[in-house]
């Protein structure tokens, strides 16, 4: 099998702050793998967060995991990895090629995605259900990134004004105090039967400010709030759950766990209210499948969100999303916020997430 890559630098309309900073750029590799006797060829995403993505220390470390797993691939077919399907958990297995990708999960996700894309006939359909064929859509929440009072206000006021009915913001970067002004004002317009609110705070809260954090945005009928505390916080993280001030979200607390006897430790442990998935960083497909499985059996509700992927990326997250029954709004969007997006059959109407044929 004959596969290369390509890097793309990303970049964003508008810069997006973050707890951890603000972001002008971001940088995705296109793994494209070619069926030179039927001229076919797939293509996924390897998208990756710097400071976050745990695979990721330098460039020219990754790519050259990435030549690496190029030569290995000379030596296998698409069929080694279509032997079967692991039941529920949506990836090609047949070797232990993929598992050697666990501590390597954005690149894992973007093999799996130019296998199944590749398997398909290289049309960029990764999974076949009713999302992919454009007969059902995929609620999902409108992001607020951080900024200036005046900044969030007008994303708040845009993503109301598209009808989105769950919106998420992200906190901890600014004035506390101002975030909870912005979230009083949704409130006193919208209640939380019109307006569901998510807050993300991407670890940025300590044990000295958390609780009147979560004090505060209970009044405001906060729906759930990301990862409030750093991960490595396993203590305080379990106290806030089982308080349940506000429902309590695991996102960067799932990073590095690829053992499914270590991810079911984790959810016992701290038995969260929910779970944020992303593929690039929690494991690829077969590791956020196995998640959703692992959460499901603890009765721990969940959504899929994207780590910055571009619209190659983005398509696949969401047609995996759409094998399953949706009873949350998920994370998802078109890729929008990029000036330089690759074109994209995934649109956004009424805060519905569709895919045009």
């Amino acid at each position: 099998m004959k596969a290369v890559f390509k890097k793309h630098t990303f970049n964003f309309m508008l810069p997006a702050g973050t707890s951890r900073g603000i972001l002008h750029t971001k940088d995705s590799w296109f793994l494209t793998l070619f069926n030179e006797d039927e001229n076919l060829s797939g293509t996924g995403e390897c998208s990756i967060i710097q400071g976050l993505s745990p695979d990721f220390t330098d460039e020219i470390s990754y790519e050259k995991k990435l030549n690496e797993v190029i030569e290995k691939l000379k030596g296998l077919a698409l069929a080694d990895f279509f032997l079967h399907l692991k039941g529920d958990a949506f990836s090609p297995i047949g070797n232990a090629f993929l598992s050697d990708l666990d501590p390597w999960p954005s690149i894992r996700f973007g093999l799996e995605c130019a296998l199944f894309d590749l398997n398909n006939k290289g049309c960029g359909t990764i999974f076949y259900n009713a999302f992919s064929r454009g007969e059902s859509s995929i609620p999902i929440n409108g992001l607020v990134w951080m900024g200036t009072k005046e900044f969030m206000l007008e994303q708040i006021e845009q993503k109301l004004a598209a009808g989105y009915k769950t919106i998420k913001l992200k906190i901890g970067a600014i004035d506390f105090n101002t975030e909870l002004g912005l979230i009083k004002g949704i409130r006193q317009k919208y209640s939380a039967d019109d307006i569901t609110i998510r807050v993300d705070a991407n670890g940025a809260f300590d044990e000295l400010s958390v609780y009147k954090v979560l004090k505060e945005l209970k009044r405001c009928d906060v729906h759930s709030i990301e990862q409030p505390v750093s991960p490595i916080k396993l203590s305080l993280l379990k106290d806030l759950a089982k308080e349940n001030i506000v429902p309590i979200a695991l996102d960067e607390s799932l990073i590095g766990h690829s053992l499914s006897s270590d991810k079911s430790a984790l959810l016992e442990e701290i038995k969260p209210q929910y779970i944020v998935l992303k593929p690039s960083l929690h494991g690829g497909i077969a590791g956020t499948a196995e998640w959703i499985r692992l959460a499901d059996k603890q009765a721990i509700g969940w959504w899929i969100t994207s780590a910055l992927e571009g619209s190659i990326g983005l398509s696949a997250i969401a047609q995996f999303t759409g094998n399953y029954s949706i009873n949350l709004p998920q994370g998802l969007g078109t890729g929008g916020i990029f000036s330089n997006n690759l074109p994209s059959k995934l649109v956004v109407k009424q805060g519905q997430l569709i895919m045009t044929i």
